[in-house]
Formats: C-alpha cells, sequence, structure tokens
C-alpha cells in the first residue's frame, strides 16, 4: 500500500496550488452555523483513501489509534496529511483522540476492502457517506437530470458566491468516488442513480457569510456537533436527528478516553 509521492488531484489539477491545502467553510441556516471541513486539493481523493485504509490497518494490529508518523509510513505521503484526517473525521469515516486516529465503524469497513478491491470500496463508500454532510449539501444543491460541468457543480454546493471555487472543485472528485455523481463521455457530470431523490430538498437560503472568524485551535479536530435547542430538536427528521446523536455520541466517547 506503500506509494512514493502525494499528487494533485487528478481531474482538479489545473485550478489547484499548494496554497489551498485546506479550507473550512461557514455557512449560516436557520440560526444555525454549519462549517464545512475540505479536503486538501493537494492530495487526490483516493490517496487520501490510503490513509482511512492504513488506519485501518494499524488498529487492526491492537492498536487503540494510528499516529500520523503510522501513516506517513504507510502511504509514502508527507504534506496535508493532518488536513485530510481532519476531513475524514469530519465526514464520519475517523474519530480523533490524545491516542491519535481511530477509523468508525463505517471508516472500517470500506478501509479494509479499499486495497484489495476498489470497486466494492467505492459502493461501501457511497453507502456509509449518506450520513455525511457532504451527501446532504449534493441533494439539497445539484439539480437531478441535468448535466453540469465540474465547475457548475462546485458552484452549486459553495455556500457562498465569495468562497474559494479550488476546495469545492476537488470535491467532485470525492463525489465521484463514492458513485454520487457519473461522468458522460463528453465530460459532464449528472447525480447518478444511487442518490435517493426522495431525499431531495430546496436548499435554505443563506444570509450573508459572517465575518473573518478568530483561528481555530490546531490538532485533530471532530466532527460537528450543532447546539440545538429543544425547539430545534423537535423540528428535525428522524434523519437528521439520527445525525445529531450519533455526532453526540461520537464526542462522548472521545471525551471518556481523554478523562480515563
Amino acid at each position: 500500500m506503500k506509494a512514493s509521492s502525494s499528487g494533485v488531484a487528478g481531474r482538479s489539477r489545473h485550478w489547484g496550488t499548494s496554497q489551498y491545502a485546506t479550507t473550512d467553510t461557514a455557512s449560516s441556516t436557520g440560526g444555525k452555523t454549519v462549517s464545512y471541513r475540505m479536503p486538501p486539493v493537494t492530495i487526490s481523493a483516493d490517496r487520501q483513501m490510503d490513509l482511512l485504509a492504513a488506519a485501518v490497518t494499524t488498529c487492526a494490529t491492537g492498536r487503540s489509534a494510528a499516529k500520523i508518523r503510522d501513516l506517513v509510513r504507510e502511504t509514502g505521503l508527507n504534506r496535508d496529511v493532518t488536513a485530510s484526517l481532519r476531513f475524514l473525521t469530519d465526514t464520519g469515516l475517523l474519530t480523533s483522540g490524545p491516542a491519535g486516529w481511530t477509523p468508525t465503524v463505517a471508516g472500517a469497513r470500506v478501509g479494509r476492502t479499499w486495497p484489495t478491491d476498489r470497486e466494492a470500496a467505492r459502493t461501501l463508500f457511497g453507502e456509509v457517506w449518506r450520513d455525511s454532510w457532504v451527501y446532504q449539501l449534493l441533494v439539497a444543491s445539484v439539480p437531478a437530470e441535468t448535466s453540469l460541468s465540474t465547475e457548475d457543480v462546485a458552484k452549486a454546493m459553495r455556500p457562498y458566491p465569495t468562497s474559494r471555487l479550488t476546495p469545492w472543485v476537488h470535491l467532485v472528485d470525492w463525489l465521484e468516488l463514492a458513485r454520487y455523481m457519473e461522468r458522460a463521455d463528453d465530460g459532464t457530470l449528472r447525480l447518478s442513480s444511487t442518490v435517493d431523490r426522495d431525499t431531495r430538498h430546496s436548499r435554505p437560503i443563506d444570509p450573508a457569510p459572517p465575518g473573518p472568524s478568530a483561528a481555530t485551535e490546531p490538532g485533530p479536530q471532530l466532527g460537528l456537533v450543532l447546539p440545538l435547542s429543544m425547539n430545534h430538536l423537535e423540528q428535525l427528521n428522524a434523519e437528521d436527528y439520527g445525525a445529531v446523536m450519533r455526532s453526540l455520541a461520537t464526542i462522548y466517547d472521545v471525551l471518556s478516553r481523554q478523562r480515563a
């Protein structure tokens, strides 16, 4: 599973430069601020999946978590690894704590299969990623039965016209990897049949972008947990309520390990 270098994402290559290693985009909807942790554009989506597979392999030896040095040794990647791990954490494939990075149940399913059968792993990936913000934003933003360019998909998904487009272009590679989008011979993209159109809904109108925020502390970061009032919780549908509960469970698990 070792490789010699980290490549820039294939189809996103002509947009990406090292200055866009990773981006956090904030979107305010319905009084709630949602932060999107973006993947680094300096590593292709499939190579970032190698990091997930390496974490699974490391933890399969009896380790409770994988250190960054373990993942660098296994994959050969040596730049923007932390940014990639944060993205994998934010989308439900890893958890983070003082000991390092640990695959979730969903992440372990994908990571175990990836080294030996990538097509099967892609199918699993598409299934488990339906709880992620990426899938939810995709079905809320991109019209069905419409042929779009990569840039059109990126523009539809980014929360504000002023947001940098480069990371969202790179995110399209992940949509293809998960089989959420299919590319035609002419290079255009359409939502695939794997996307459940019954879950599609109108995208909320975003208010003006929030002002600059203070820098966040470095280090492993957990997936987002939104501060919700009881009124908000009562208005959630079953799927969103389940996502909130799973996120809270992840936070509780990590905090418990920190206190142990």
